[in-house]
């Protein structure tokens, strides 16, 4: 299966979690009973006017039967206005009490249907955040496939199960007044409102991986399939949503049970960087801890204990260790500190089940999963999370194989072409050096495509990475470059291989070269044999003198180019001279000149004026044929505002700072390259960075063997594969030809 690099876009972001804080009004207060004292007022005065007329009418000794009539009547009317006006009070307490109800309950409709929409939208994030494990199939090869980077606060978050959630936006009822004093009604109705929608259903549950060391399943027999259906679901939320190259997924499974997690094989996460077996990449799976360890190797072994404030360290991938019926020692330190950045899930008991600090503890039964902890009296408690997610076999595995074969471009990897030393031979399909006849192939002048163009490393892909000087406008790379490197990136080795490889490839009436090393000499010693080399200038810093005579030997080259090209028939350019010279017009040859100064940022500091001479070079070279580029271990990016127009190519190795990085490349990633020597980036115009390891031309002399095409065959046999090691094959040496 071949490789696919995929460059990781930028993360986009889902839809917005709501949150802050909702305000709902009180419900209306109970009205207090007031004393009827406007009635007392407005009908004694009534009242005592009745007597007084009660006392006109009844005279001793002239009462009559139409007079008791008369008073009765203003009696009853009397009493009548009293109790009207009395139930006229209470309806209109009614009335306004109703009224006030109708309206909170109207307010409690409206803030109902607010309430929905962020129900809505807090589905929606989630959703986006926490995919069903079914669906993240479609997630491979998508701007979403390993969206999320260390950094990220959601990194190692998985979902484990479905299940009731609050509400994103908190419901804050106000609260001035006794609940005995509020509207039975109204207070009931505000009650059931904050308890339908404080939380919302069938929400996914996430943990957050990184902050425990040990997560203990435990599951009776019933449900021993479904535990491992759920450990399924979060590594495949684990493998669609973070690279390779910061995550990795080791396997500690007793033979027995290893066929349940085959479907491993091919997640890249769950292989091995640079570890090869018989069948490739080897898996990392073991039946004991112990051997699962050598498999991870010192990187994993030497990690510092667990400890979730303590940040990871630079390259170190988050890793997640199964144990199914695996052997795991008494005592071994993974009982207990464990490691830093690593999380081991034990579904067969091989860990002990008790509380302690990092370790997490869950219980699968037919009601769901649950979380258990241990309350200040030492009994366990059990707080159900919801219904567990599960994933199947046949799901999983499609998953890993859409996975598998994607590998993260453009980043710092471990992938195989960086970790295997590649000679500068082999990217020029020289088979043997010693045989090489480089005349040969300069009787034939290059021209077009492979005009100043030459491989000088490797990509993440395995094929090679060229540098092209010549002009843009030629389909170059552009003529002058800067490479920045380290002590210890290679930068010294990727010099003497570039130079080398133009050299075996061009002929001296094609380019020349002019190398210069401020300081030392060590880079291009014995390349003033070559007879492309028309100077070779070291020990600067010692010898003052070798500065100015250099400085008006490039400069007095520059000028000597411009007059022949006047001479010879007022050509514009270099390249407007050799199209007449190949078209048959005799002119003398004139090479590109090729400069190359080492460690110029010191040269700069100690002779400022050299910044006018590269400037010129720069400005003047794309015509006269005369190519730059500058080497240094640092930037001094305040020296360079002149020539960064100029400079059309960058190669960043690694650097001492990102700031560094940064001035080169425009991104940090050079700082986090790998300590391997020629680990680099390669930058040309708006161009994605291309990564690379660089090949090498100071190694010894080695005979080609004989029987290599036998051995080749043998490697691509087809041997099993699964999670198992796979013995690598071999071939009895083949006696050499005396």
């Amino acid at each position: 299966m071949s490789t696919v690099l995929f460059r990781r876009p930028a993360r986009r972001r889902g839809p917005d979690m709501p949150d802050g804080e909702l305000s709902l009004q009180e419900p209306p207060t109970l009205p207090e009973a007031e004393p009827n004292t406007a009635a007392m007022w407005t009908y004694l005065p009534m009242g005592l006017t009745s007597l007084s007329m009660l006392m006109m009418f009844i005279r001793p000794g002239q009462a009559n039967a139409f007079s008791y009539v008369a008073i009765g009547m203003m009696l009853l009317s009397s009493v009548a206005m009293v109790l009207v006006q009395v139930v006229r009070g209470s309806s209109e307490r009614k009335r306004k009490l109703k009224g006030e109800r109708r309206d909170y309950l109207r307010y409690l409709a409206q803030m109902r249907r607010k309430i929905r929409v962020t129900v809505g939208a807090q589905q929606k994030a989630l959703a986006w955040r926490h995919p069903e494990p079914t669906a993240l199939w479609a997630l491979a090869g998508t701007s979403r496939q390993w969206e999320r980077r260390p950094s990220d606060e959601d990194f190692a978050e998985v979902r484990v199960a479905v299940g009731d959630q609050k509400l994103a936006l908190r419901l804050a009822p106000l609260a001035t007044k006794p609940v005995e004093d509020l509207e039975p009604l109204s207070a009931h109705a505000l009650r059931s409102f904050i308890r339908a929608y404080g939380t919302v259903p069938d929400q996914p549950i996430a943990l957050y991986l990184r902050a425990w060391s040990r997560v203990l399943v435990q599951a009776d027999a019933e449900q021993e399939e479904r535990a491992r259906a759920l450990l399924r679901a979060l590594i495949a939320q684990l493998a669609a949503f973070h690279a390779p190259e910061e995550l990795n997924v080791a396997l500690c499974v007793a033979d027995e049970r290893r066929g349940a997690w085959e479907w491993l094989k091919w997640l890249p996460h769950a292989q091995h960087g640079y570890q090869r077996d018989g069948a490739g990449a080897a898996r990392l799976a073991a039946a004991d801890f112990q051997a699962l360890e050598e498999l991870l190797g010192a990187d994993f072994t030497q990690r510092p204990p667990f400890d979730p404030e303590t940040p990871p360290g630079r390259d170190e991938p988050f890793t997640l260790v199964v144990v199914d019926g695996g052997a795991v020692p008494s005592g071994h330190r993974v009982t207990g500190a464990g490691y830093r950045n690593t999380v081991l899930v034990d579904l067969s008991g091989a860990l002990t089940w008790k509380a302690a600090r990092g370790t997490l503890r869950l219980r699968l039964d037919e009601a769901g999963l649950h979380l258990v902890r241990t309350d200040r009296e030492r009994k366990e408690q059990a707080t159900l999370l919801g219904v567990p997610d599960t994933l199947g076999p046949a799901a999983a595995r499609a998953l890993a194989a859409r996975l598998s074969p994607y590998r993260l471009g453009g980043q710092a990897t471990a992938s195989e072409p960086f970790v295997t030393d590649t000679e500068l031979t082999t990217l020029l399909g020289i088979p043997d050096l010693r045989r090489h006849e480089p005349a040969r192939l300069w009787r034939h002048p290059v021209e077009g495509r492979d005009r100043l163009r030459v491989p000088i490393a490797v990509g993440e892909d395995g094929t090679p990475v060229e540098l092209d000087i010549k002009e843009s406008a030629q389909g170059g790379m552009g003529p002058h470059g800067m490479l920045i490197g380290a002590t210890g990136s290679g930068k010294s080795e990727l010099l003497r291989t570039l130079v080398l490889g133009l050299a075996l490839t061009h002929s001296s009436e094609t380019l020349n070269f002019v190398l210069v090393d401020f300081k030392g000499g060590a880079t291009f010693l014995g390349m003033d044999e070559l007879p492309h080399t028309s100077a070779v200038i070291t020990n600067l810093a010692d010898e003052t003198a070798l500065v100015g005579r250099m400085q008006d030997a490039l400069h007095g080259e520059l000028i000597r180019r411009q007059e022949l090209l006047r001479k010879a028939g007022n050509y514009a350019s270099v390249l407007e001279y050799e199209r007449a010279r190949a078209a048959g017009t005799p002119l003398a040859p004139l090479p590109s000149l090729f400069v190359v100064v080492d460690e110029f940022s010191e040269l700069l500091a100690a002779h400022r004026d050299f910044m006018e001479l590269f400037v010129m070079i720069g400005r003047l070279g794309r015509s006269l044929g005369v190519h730059l580029l500058l080497a240094s271990q640092r930037l001094e990016e305040g020296r360079m505002n002149q020539l960064e127009g100029h400079l059309s190519y960058r190669i960043g190795l690694r650097t001492f700072s990102a700031i560094e990085s940064r001035g080169v490349l425009g991104v940090p990633d050079a700082y986090h390259l790998p300590s391997q020597p020629g680990s680099g980036y390669l930058k040309s115009g708006v161009e994605a960075l291309t990564r690379f390891r660089a090949a090498y031309v100071s190694g010894t002399y080695k005979a080609p063997r004989r029987g290599s095409a036998r051995r080749a065959q043998i490697a691509r046999q087809v041997v099993p594969w699964g999670t198992e090691w796979v013995v690598p094959r071999t071939l009895p040496a083949a006696p050499e030809p005396e």
